[in-house]
C-alpha cells in the first residue's frame, strides 16, 4: 500500500512541474510575441533545470524562445558575444531533439538563425580587431569556427587575434588545430617587378599593384598563391621556445625551417636551442650554413663566441672568435671575447 502511495505521489509532483514547465513556456511565448526579450528569458530561465524531463514539445519550443530572445538582446548591441554563445547552444539543442524525435518544426528557422548569427559574430569581430579589442575578437572568431569547422579561415583569424591579445595558451592551441588539419591558407598575392630594386615586390591588393605599374616604376605584373603553413609553424616553434620546453621547440622550428629556409630569425633560434642542449655537433653545423650566406661574418661569429662561451662550450667559443678576428681584424668585440674566455680558462686552470 505504502509503495503505491510512493508511486501515486511522484506522479502527481512530475505531473504538476510538467505543468509549470508548459505554463512558463506559455508566458515566455506571449512575451516574446510583444517583443519583451528580458521577460522570456527570465520566465524560461525558472524551468531550465527541469527542462530535460519535459516533453519533446516543450523542450522545442523552449530552446527555440530562448535562441530567438538571446539573438534579439544581441541585436540590441547588449553582451553580443555571452547572448550569440547561448544562442548557438540553444538553436544546436533545437536541432537534436527534433531530430531526435523525427519532428520537425523549427529547424530551418534554426539553422537560418545559426548562419546569420555566424554573420553577427564575424562582423563584431572583425571591428574589434580593427580596434585593437583582441581579446573579444579572437573570442568571436573562434566561436564562429565552432559553429562550422569547415570555415577554418576563422580558425586562423582566431589563433592571430589570440596571439595579439598575449593568450599564448589559446592562440598555441588554435596553431596546433590549424597543422594538424593541414591547413594552408592559400592566398593570393600580387607581384610586379621593380625597376628601381631590380627585384620582385609584393602587394595586397591589386590596386596597388597596378597604380606602380601605372606610373612606370614596376613592370611583368602577375598573380601567385603565397600559403601560410610557414607562419603557422613559426608561430609554433616560438610559442615553445618562450616555454622552454627545448624539445617540441627543436621539433618545431625543423619543421618550420624545412618550409621557410630562409628565414634567418628561425635558424638562430634552432641553432642556440642545439647549443643548449649541448648537440654540438648540430649546432656548428648549422652555424656553417648560416655564416656562408651572411655579410656581417665578424658580428656573426662573435655573436655565436658569446654564446658558446655562456653556455660553456669554451672550445666552440674559441673558434668563433677567432675565426671573427681572422674576418676582421680590426673587430674590437671579438677580441675582447676571445680575452675574457681565456681569463676564465685560466682561471678553471689554476682552481685545479
Amino acid at each position: 500500500m505504502k509503495s503505491i502511495s510512493q508511486v501515486f505521489f511522484c506522479m502527481l509532483f512530475f505531473s504538476s512541474l510538467a505543468n509549470a514547465q508548459t505554463i512558463e513556456i506559455n508566458a515566455a511565448l506571449k512575451e516574446l510575441e510583444v517583443g519583451n526579450y528580458d521577460k522570456v528569458i527570465a520566465s524560461l530561465s525558472s524551468v531550465e533545470s527541469i527542462i530535460s524531463k519535459a516533453s519533446v514539445n516543450d523542450k522545442v519550443t523552449f530552446y527555440y524562445l530562448k535562441g530567438t530572445a538571446l539573438v534579439a538582446t544581441a541585436n540590441k548591441k547588449t553582451n553580443i558575444f555571452e547572448n550569440l554563445s547561448q544562442a548557438v547552444v540553444a538553436f544546436n539543442n533545437l536541432i537534436e531533439v527534433e531530430n531526435k524525435s523525427n519532428r520537425y518544426k523549427y529547424t530551418s528557422e534554426a539553422i537560418e538563425s545559426l548562419k546569420k548569427i555566424k554573420g553577427v559574430l564575424l562582423n563584431s569581430a572583425k571591428e574589434d580587431f580593427a580596434i585593437e579589442n583582441f581579446t573579444d575578437s579572437s573570442n568571436k572568431f573562434y566561436q564562429a569556427y565552432l559553429m562550422d569547422r569547415t570555415d577554418t579561415l576563422q580558425l586562423y583569424n582566431a589563433a592571430v587575434s589570440y596571439k595579439k591579445s598575449n593568450n599564448n595558451v589559446l592562440s598555441l592551441k588554435c596553431y596546433e588545430e590549424l597543422k594538424a588539419i593541414n591547413y594552408s591558407g592559400n592566398f593570393m598575392v600580387y607581384v610586379a617587378f621593380s625597376k628601381d630594386k631590380l627585384r620582385d615586390e609584393y602587394f595586397g591588393t591589386v590596386q596597388e599593384r597596378n597604380a606602380k605599374i601605372r606610373n612606370g616604376s614596376h613592370a611583368r605584373a602577375r598573380e601567385e598563391y603565397q600559403s601560410k603553413k610557414a607562419e603557422i609553424y613559426k608561430n609554433i616553434a616560438m610559442f615553445y621556445v618562450r616555454s622552454r620546453n627545448k624539445e617540441k621547440a627543436i621539433k618545431a622550428i625543423s619543421e618550420a625551417r624545412n618550409l621557410d629556409n630562409q628565414n634567418f630569425s628561425l635558424a638562430l633560434i634552432e641553432a642556440n636551442l642545439y647549443l643548449e642542449t649541448k648537440d654540438y655537433y648540430r649546432f656548428d653545423s648549422l652555424v656553417s650554413l648560416i655564416i656562408e650566406f651572411k655579410c656581417n661574418k665578424a658580428q656573426l661569429l662573435t655573436y655565436f663566441g658569446e654564446n658558446c662561451h655562456d653556455e660553456k662550450y669554451f672550445e666552440g667559443a674559441e673558434y668563433y672568435y677567432k675565426k671573427a678576428i681572422e674576418i676582421d681584424p680590426n673587430y674590437s668585440k671579438a677580441y675582447a671575447g676571445l680575452l675574457a674566455l681565456m681569463v676564465e680558462k685560466s682561471n678553471k686552470i689554476t682552481a685545479k
